[in-house]
């Protein structure tokens, strides 16, 4: 997960994402342009994928997100 360096991203968080096999990259200090890059991609999912489905729960979400993962980044 790409995300910023504001203090809502606690040691708790970074501990929740790593329980969840989830790798955390914060964007480097001082490096506003590199935020719009997260920005995009989760403006693009949600317009593109989360906002034509009703999600159900986590593993729906988690099958919703992979598969649009393999759409725009097939395994040549």
């Amino acid at each position: 997960m790409i995300r910023d360096r504001d203090r809502i991203y606690g040691t708790v968080v970074t501990r929740r994402l790593r329980a969840m096999g989830i790798r955390d990259k914060p964007i480097a200090p001082a490096s506003p342009w590199q935020n719009c890059f997260a920005e995009r991609l989760i403006g693009s999912i949600r317009r593109e994928c989360l906002d034509h489905i009703i999600v159900l729960d986590e593993e729906h979400l988690r099958r919703i997100l992979k598969n649009y993962a393999d759409y725009y980044n097939p395994v040549s």
